[in-house]
């Protein structure tokens, strides 16, 4: 299916000699590859935990996908020295309750993501599914603990950049004690910020894009 992607996988078993493909369709019918798309995982499901316990892992199906995913993609390429953390969004219109709304994001609507990425080349060494809020709680110090998480094997002298979601005094000071450079814009309601920025910032006053 990758080397004959089509916008809709149904239609591999179409009766249009167009789109029907019996490399695929001889092989399995359409009703068992719905099946198993739909129920996919890649883990015992009999030894996940609970859905009510607090340690419950809305990605516990797929976990061990998701961190081969890392490893792999750490091992591939050697780690440059300037890097950037930033969230994305991975497409996705079914139901979920770990679909996100972004909208001022190019792709709207599906599953949220925090990637650390190449500079320059924008290749992926690093990413974190989002899985939404524990319940009707909104997790505290968001922001700081996917830097925190996303840069622990980070060799010293790495340079990372973010935007203001993430920036604050606390997450640069973690960073520079692990001898990890950072920069990043900033929002001026920010804890800790030293008066004179936040007094300098109130007497400036810029649009959009400036």
């Amino acid at each position: 299916m990758s080397i004959n992607p089509i916008s809709d996988s149904q239609l591999y078993w179409s009766t249009d000699t167009f789109y029907n493909n019996p490399v695929i369709s001889e092989v399995i019918p359409s009703k068992r590859f719905k099946k198993i798309t739909e129920n996919i995982h890649l883990t015992d499901i009999r030894t996940k935990v609970p859905k009510t316990s607090p340690l419950y892992d809305k990605l516990c199906k797929i976990r061990p996908l998701v961190e081969k995913l890392n490893e792999t993609f750490g091992e591939a390429c050697t780690s440059s020295q300037s890097q950037s953390i930033d969230e994305t969004m991975v497409k996705f219109k079914g139901k979920s309750s770990m679909k996100q709304y972004m909208p001022k994001k190019p792709i709207k609507r599906g599953y949220k993501c925090w990637a650390r990425c190449d500079s320059k080349s924008g290749y992926l060494y690093q990413f974190q599914l989002y899985t939404g809020k524990i319940g009707n709680t909104t997790e505290k110090n968001l922001g700081y603990r996917v830097v925190l998480d996303l840069s622990e094997n980070l060799p010293e002298n790495t340079l990372i950049a973010f935007d203001n979601f993430f920036t604050s005094l606390g997450l640069m000071t973690a960073l520079y004690e692990k001898k990890i450079f950072a920069v990043g814009t900033v929002r001026i309601n920010r804890k800790g910020l030293p008066e004179i920025i936040t007094k300098r910032s109130r007497d400036i006053s810029l649009q959009t894009g400036e």
